[in-house]
């Protein structure tokens, strides 16, 4: 039985070729799902798979002697990807110093994002993880700071009509959700919405900063909530690899997952979408100095 999303409703294909096949076993041993048995001394398609595959292309990628090809689930063999050695790719320190040194940007040069680093970025978030392959995000690039501000207003104006929500007469009624949504709803939510109807009025883009550069990503109902997030985030650490600067904006998905409807048809938005995350980038106005050392709220270790 195949899992089905918004993208195919059909198993993977899984062809060998025996003629380069050296029976090594590691593709049984990668495959997750009991697709793949051995049977003398072959690797062959179990007739008792868990789901069917799935084309999380493992076993393609660990074969030595690309003697595997899958197809189907919107994967080929064209799609296998010949990797660096180990020692020409990033190791801790270099990643670690990508990281601690990324700030959220907000303030912008005038300055454009060429199209070749908007390719490398969607480039490498691609390559994230997602609950169930093929991926069911879905990107929706917004190029040049005029476009990135029609957007904003948009959304604001939206904002605005909806901002009867957000009285003291409504939001009380989150106390019955949990004392926790209640008090996010009035201490963030409530002051954010009037807000950016005060500053829409003025024409100040206080929602996207008026970036040159906005990428809206979204996922379906058939997607783990998580999907949109992770490439996300390998895009801003793309993004920082290239000399830019980029945040997360998290106000306007959630404000929209659930109406909006002419907003959404306007933008090429998803009408139903459990999860999203609208990220801007740009060169940075700002030179920062120091990187901040953060804490998670807690860690427990459970060790023999």
């Amino acid at each position: 039985m195949a899992i089905i999303t918004s993208r195919t409703n059909e198993n993977g294909q899984i062809k060998f070729l025996y003629d380069r096949c050296n029976s090594c076993g590691l593709c049984v041993k990668v495959c997750k799902d009991f697709s793949l048995i051995m049977k003398d001394n072959l690797p062959v398609v179990s007739d008792h798979p868990f789901f069917g595959c799935i084309a999380c292309g493992h076993c393609m990628a660990v074969c030595p002697t690309d003697a595997i090809e899958i197809s189907g689930r919107e994967i080929s063999v064209n799609d296998r990807i010949d990797l660096p050695e180990i020692k020409d790719r990033a190791n801790y320190e270099q990643l670690n110093n990508l990281m601690t040194a990324r700030r959220s940007i907000r303030d912008f040069q005038d300055k454009e994002v060429g199209e070749e680093l908007i390719e490398k970025i969607i480039a490498a978030a691609v390559s994230a993880p997602m609950g169930l392959p093929p991926t069911d995000v879905r990107l929706v690039v917004l190029k040049g700071k005029a476009k990135v501000r029609e957007f904003s207003f948009d959304v604001m104006d939206y904002f605005r009509k909806i901002s009867w929500l957000f009285t003291n007469q409504i939001i009380w009624i989150w106390r019955l959700t949990g004392k926790e949504s209640y008090q996010l709803i009035k201490c963030f939510a409530q002051p954010l919405v009037k807000f950016f109807a005060n500053t829409k009025e003025k024409d100040e883009n206080y929602l996207l900063y008026d970036a040159p550069l906005a990428i809206y990503f979204t996922a379906s109902p058939y997607s783990d909530p998580a999907d949109p997030y992770i490439p996300a985030t390998y895009a801003m650490l793309a993004a920082e690899s290239l000399g830019l600067g980029s945040c997360m904006i998290g106000s306007i998905h959630p404000t929209i997952q659930y109406s909006a409807k002419k907003l959404k048809q306007k933008w090429n938005l998803p009408a139903k979408s459990p999860a999203g995350i609208v990220v801007i980038f740009g060169y940075p106005k700002y030179k920062f100095k120091s990187g901040i050392r953060r804490t998670f709220a807690e860690v427990t270790y459970f060790a023999n």
